[in-house]
């Protein structure tokens, strides 16, 4: 008998036609400008070093030396002195590649003795640099090279009220102007409502497009009503507040394109990295620094989208309500459940429609999310394709992290769950009378509630959702939303999803007790009948323990999702990992296991939410250190992999832009030119299909051939799934 899961309950961290934009029109401190503007910064990884490195704004249209100064002037900034040209000659030899400038072009900087003497060097040809940089008449016309002088976002609190230290950008688009900041490494929009306030009569219904034509974007907006870690700010991590008019979005950007860029050079539009959160569907923020996009951006050129969505009973409440009794049309006035999923797809539509005004491609949008997340791009990705919904054509491809196979529940399932708790508060059983009732209940109520209700699902509804993703996939291409996909897991995920439920220093004879505890009887007399967990002194039973929660959990439904997929072909394309490099969060690392101290490698365990701060690389938020420079290089692969798979639909980087962005460390993974003792040469990623089941293993450097065949958890999974 297959056993049922429960959802993950711990602390985690977890279409429209493109419509013409008027705007893309910048603005620094209120004076109008209509020029296309890139904010340099060359990131190498090293976090440690980001405030010490030089950024720069790069004005491309190319203009007399006065019109220079003045650029730079209504930016708040000064002409950059020549002498950090060396600081952003990758950054030029990228533009080279992308085809924006050539080896003799030439950009007016300062000769770092005059702010008045026109200077103009060509940052690619060596000779140039070297010299004070050739003088030209005022009528010659060059590209603007500007200091940018706002600081690192360095902690969770920073506070962006300040116009003299953070300038104001604003962006005009379909007739809504945003105004927003920048820092050292990115533009940045945050705190942007793409959804009426759902409160009061929008409680409990699908969320509505804003109305909203003028927004201030300078600050982060409130986080979604929950208990936990982003539930005011007792542990440092949501200085923001909490609302149920939650529903806000940012966007951090290096490029923004003048309003004929937008309209007239889509090319030059950057791929748009759309981050889903995760923290078990009851916790968890758009906002949270961890998510800063900032880093991401300067590392991969690309434009990256954070998002808060309903969580908990807000977002997940579904009854089984009908007009009658003996009826079979649902009520306008029912609660089917899905409000949160409605949210990820209105916020995928204000994509749609504004983020070309940021830099971003509406076509090349890359849906990730890491745990709850991961459900959510599952959940999207099984979302019907209908008219109401309106999916089709909103993302190119996407990535599951940690995201098993999302879980779904019957309406019939849902109501028998929560009508205890709703009864005593809302009687009526008609729907008109128990939505409205639900509608007038004080917020503290509703969320009281999931203090009892802790496990919160996607309902399969008939609108968004309607099966198991396992089975939905298992029907081919037609049945889901088609993208080449890319999904993978931590190998012991369940050690920091346990907490401190069960003891490291736990005996042998107490493994079952464990079991018992984590997993039910069920699972758990499957596990010790099946022999495949023997204990020993190197695999203890608190490992055992782990392994086991962590197959049950997420990497069993993850693995049964992604082969059912593979032979229906149900994606154009799969990608499969493990990583094997892990770093921890700083408040998510029960009994200090799932990280080892600085300059003293050791084994850990690669535990969930450890791949976070290695995709968005904000270590410097947090104050962590890196423990090897491997830690460096290992963020570095993972953030290039990422953004190619963003750009292109495959994780392989191009080597040609490896080379143009000087990032070597990367290079030596997927160069054949380089040399490393001990490191595979040239290597390359391969698709999982069917036939070969291929998985990559993640490490800097990547070792032996950085590759397995088959499912790693394949033999167990078949026991945790009761397939035996």
């Amino acid at each position: 008998m297959k056993p049922v899961r429960n959802n993950i309950t711990a602390p985690l961290r977890l279409v429209s036609d493109v419509l013409l934009l008027s705007g893309g029109i910048t603005s620094v401190c209120g004076h109008s400008q209509t020029r296309t503007v890139s904010l340099l910064f060359e990131n190498d990884g090293n976090w440690t070093r980001f405030a010490d490195v030089p950024s720069a704004l790069y004005y491309y249209e190319p203009v007399s030396f006065s019109e220079a100064t003045s650029i730079c002037e209504a930016s708040n900034e000064t002409l950059l002195g020549s002498d950090l040209l060396p600081y952003f000659s990758n950054q030029f030899s990228y533009k080279k590649y992308l085809g924006e400038i050539d080896s003799t072009t030439k950009i007016w900087v300062s000769d770092n003795s005059s702010q008045t003497e026109p200077v103009a060097h060509a940052p690619l040809d060596d000779m140039l640099v070297q010299s004070r940089g050739d003088k030209h008449s005022e009528a010659a016309k060059h590209p603007v090279l500007c200091t940018n002088s706002p600081p690192l976002t360095s902690q969770v609190d920073t506070n962006f009220s300040s116009e003299e230290i953070y300038p104001r950008t604003t962006i005009e688009s379909d007739g809504v102007t945003f105004t927003g900041t920048r820092d050292h490494l990115s533009f940045r929009f945050m705190g942007i409502p793409y959804a009426k306030p759902p409160t009061g009569e929008l409680r409990f219904r699908y969320s509505e497009a804003s109305n909203v034509t003028d927004v201030d974007a300078t600050g982060f907006g409130p986080a979604c009503p929950q208990f936990g870690y982003f539930n005011g700010n007792d542990y440092g991590l949501m200085p923001w507040g909490n609302s149920e008019d939650c529903l806000f979005l940012n966007v951090y950007t290096s490029y923004i394109p003048s309003s004929s860029d937008v309209h007239g050079n889509q090319t030059s539009l950057k791929p748009v990295l759309f981050w889903i959160h995760g923290g078990g569907a009851t916790q968890g923020t758009g906002a949270d620094a961890t998510f800063d996009g900032g880093p991401l951006v300067s590392r991969t050129d690309a434009v990256v989208v954070t998002i808060n969505y309903r969580l908990n009973i807000l977002g997940l409440l579904a009854l089984n309500d009908t007009t009658s009794s003996n009826s079979t049309t649902t009520s306008s006035a029912a609660v089917t459940g899905n409000y949160a999923l409605s949210d990820k797809i209105l916020a995928l539509k204000w994509v749609r429609r504004h983020i070309a005004a940021f830099g971003g491609d509406p076509n090349k949008v890359m849906i990730f999310g890491q745990s709850a997340g991961g459900w959510g791009v599952v959940d999207l990705l099984m979302t019907e394709k209908t008219e109401e919904t309106g999916v089709e054509g909103l993302w190119s491809s996407a990535i599951i992290q940690s995201g098993g196979a999302s879980v779904i529940q019957s309406l019939d399932e849902a109501a028998e769950t929560i009508l205890p708790y709703i009864d005593p508060l809302c009687p009526s059983a008609v729907p008109e009378e128990r939505l409205s009732c639900l509608q007038s209940l004080d917020l503290d109520t509703l969320l009281n509630i999931t203090q009892n209700v802790t496990s919160w699902r996607t309902s399969a509804d008939g609108v968004y959702r309607s099966t198991y993703a396992v089975d939905q996939a298992k029907l081919g291409p037609d049945a889901v939303n088609s993208v080449p996909l890319l999904s993978g897991y931590m190998p012991e995920e369940g050690q920091s999803l346990l907490g401190t439920t069960v003891s490291p220093n736990s005996t042998a004879s107490n493994f079952t007790t464990m079991l018992d505890l984590t997993v039910g009887e069920a699972v758990a007399e499957n596990v010790t009948a099946s022999g495949l967990w023997n204990i020993t002194d190197a695999f203890t039973s608190y490992n055992a323990t782990v392994d086991v929660y962590s197959d049950y959990l997420l990497t069993c439904d993850n693995e049964d999702l992604i082969t059912s997929a593979a032979a229906s072909k149900a994606f154009p394309d799969i990608y499969v990992y493990q990583m094997q490099r892990g770093f921890a969060l700083s408040y998510y690392n029960p009994y200090g296991l799932c990280s080892f101290p600085v300059g003293e490698p050791q084994p850990y365990y690669r535990c969930h939410s450890s791949d976070l701060h290695e995709v968005f690389g904000t270590y410097h938020i947090f104050n962590q250190t890196a423990r090897e420079p491997q830690d460096v290089y290992y963020t570095n692969l993972i953030q290039d992999m990422w953004a190619s798979f963003a750009r292109t639909g495959n994780p392989n980087p191009d080597v040609a832009y490896l080379r143009a962005r000087g990032y070597n460390s990367t290079l030596a993974i997927f160069s054949n030119s380089t040399e490393s003792e001990g490191q595979a040469q040239g290597w390359k990623w391969p698709k999982f299909e069917e036939e070969s089941a291929v998985v990559a293993e993640l490490q800097w450097p990547i070792l032996g051939n950085g590759t397995r065949v088959g499912m790693p958890d394949a033999e167990r999974c078949k026991v945790i799934l009761g397939e035996d």
